[in-house]
């Protein structure tokens, strides 16, 4: 069986009609030949929702699981978002309508169906919802609490799905089933976990991991953050590697890539020169980018030997970039993501403390070269990276070395990204949107059910204004949090409604949202 079952769907679909309908005209056999193989589908599967007695015949004959049979003869939508511009994931853009029932995608075209809420989406477009693959919550505050705050903080800004690192030194199975709990009580966003891996005890237990929680992606710091997350060294990654290996599901092993010995020695360099006198610019030599660039090499050559996929996270340099970029075409196992803040600011965008973080933003170079890697699909996720904490939190009335690493970045990452690679670098919209939903969904294992708009995925929509924009102030955001790395800047592209599991939780910039309905999922 295909893993992704619509790819069937649709190639049956396409062979029905060309079996039932002999009347295609001369003009729309040109466009066949010409456009996408998806623009066909979109009007195929039009035409079939106006002859629904063909479409039940096709679906028998095809066996096109029940439940799929069952939501196309519900012809009565709970919602239809109409005459809106649909981004299809590596397929493009299409004026047509999508219609939701029951928490799914019902349909997607050109045809008209009743529903019980119509939208009109004329001029905007309609995106999959977006999925963040990197998140931090409960670090400076209880997870219950941040579940509440930042996953509302998420759907405000298009965000209908995080994934969720989740460290400590306990045993994982001390606590996640209570975390389980507390992402159906209090969480806005589903949840993908991720389980950080840093003990002897942790490691012993991957395997029960994948086996009881459904756990299949797993995290190691091979240079952490003092105080706060520990390192491990080569030997304990390659063990880990090995459990991943001999786990019952494809597992795959995300990586924060620094040379822990070269951050310690650039480190020392810089406090023994300057001291408390130390800038933010000044933080960015202590994690030079051959920190980057030697740790992607090392661990790229211990995922060949092993056959184990790794992602590497937050990329940040173009030295990095660029080794991976000659890699990559070699290496299949390797997954690279960046960040929107690593996609918006540099070294120089402001003196003040409340940028730093673990790595550092480097130069305007770096940044167009993490672009560069996006259009080429180098670079296949985009996340933020959110760390959520208040100014005290981050102890900004200290010098620089006492300041701690992370900032909120959630409910901007969306408008972020479309102002950055959209209006500024007129990076085709389809293009950026499959970076930030298809791919993580299917490098997480959650596609098809995430990461798109075909018929019977979760009804996970936004709807984005790219005429509108916004002039950001941490006070109107919905963290909890009380600063952001955008204050003040003026940014074009704003999502103005999001659905999540065909339930309206943000429309025109207002929270509309009534109760939590998280879920962590199982892989």
């Amino acid at each position: 069986m295909e893993k992704d079952f619509f790819s069937a769907y649709i190639r049956n679909l396409s062979k029905t009609e060309r079996e039932i309908s002999q009347e295609f005209d001369i003009q729309y056999k040109e466009k066949q030949e010409m456009e996408s193989r998806s623009l066909d589908v979109l009007r195929e599967i039009s035409r079939k929702l106006d002859k629904l007695d063909c479409l039940e015949k096709t679906i028998e004959r095809t066996q096109i699981p029940q439940s799929l049979t069952q939501m196309v003869q519900a012809v009565y939508a709970d919602i239809a978002i109409l005459n809106g511009n649909v981004v299809l994931p590596d397929q493009g853009v299409f004026h047509a309508n999508v219609y939701i029932k029951n928490g799914k995608i019902l349909a997607v075209g050109q045809h008209l169906m009743q529903a019980k809420r119509s939208i009109d989406a004329t001029n905007q477009y309609v995106l999959p919802g977006i999925i963040d693959p990197h998140v931090h919550l409960g670090l400076f505050a209880p997870m219950q609490r941040e579940l509440a705050t930042e996953t509302k903080s998420a759907v405000m800004g298009g965000i209908t799905t995080i994934g969720c690192y989740l460290g400590g030194q306990q045993s994982h199975f001390s606590s996640f089933p209570e975390i389980q709990k507390q992402v159906q009580q209090f969480s806005y966003t589903d949840i993908i976990p991720h389980f950080v891996i840093s003990t002897e005890e942790q490691k012993k237990e991957i395997q029960d991991y994948v086996t009881h929680f459904g756990i299949t992606s797993f995290k190691v710091y091979m240079n952490g953050i003092p105080g706060m997350i520990p390192d491990v060294d080569d030997g304990f990654i390659w063990e880990v590697m090995g459990e991943l290996k001999k786990a019952r599901n494809p597992c795959i092993l995300c990586v924060h890539a620094e040379n822990r010995h070269l951050v310690a020695q650039a480190s020392k360099i810089v406090k023994d020169t300057i001291g408390a006198n130390a800038t933010i610019e000044d933080w960015s030599d202590t994690h030079p980018d051959m920190v980057e660039e030697e740790a992607v090499m090392r661990l790229s050559y211990l995922a060949q030997k092993s056959g184990v996929s790794v992602y590497f996270v937050h990329m940040t340099s173009k030295a990095a970039i660029e080794r991976l970029r000659k890699m990559k075409p070699f290496h299949f196992c390797i997954h690279v993501e960046t960040t929107s803040p690593y996609l918006s600011l540099t070294r120089h965008s402001t003196a003040d403390n409340k940028m730093k973080m673990e790595p550092p933003f480097r130069e305007s170079e770096d940044v167009e070269a993490l672009w560069k890697a996006l259009e080429d699909d180098v670079v296949d996720t985009v996340g933020t990276d959110n760390v959520t904490m208040t100014k005290a939190e981050k102890q900004l009335d200290q010098n620089m070395w006492d300041v701690l690493p992370g900032y909120p970045a959630l409910e901007t990452h969306l408008t972020v990204l479309l102002h950055e690679g959209v209006v500024k670098r007129k990076i085709p919209i389809e293009k950026l949107v499959t970076h930030i939903t298809k791919k993580p969904a299917e490098i997480f294992g959650i596609y098809p059910k995430k990461g798109t708009l075909l018929p019977g995925s979760d009804a996970d929509v936004v709807i984005v204004d790219m005429q509108k924009s916004l002039k950001v102030y941490a006070e109107q955001l919905h963290s909890r949090s009380d600063f952001s790395l955008y204050e003040g800047k003026q940014m074009q592209g704003v999502p103005v409604m999001t659905i999540q599991k065909g339930n309206i939780v943000m429309e025109n910039g207002i929270f509309v949202g009534t109760s939590p309905n998280g879920t962590c999922f199982r892989r």
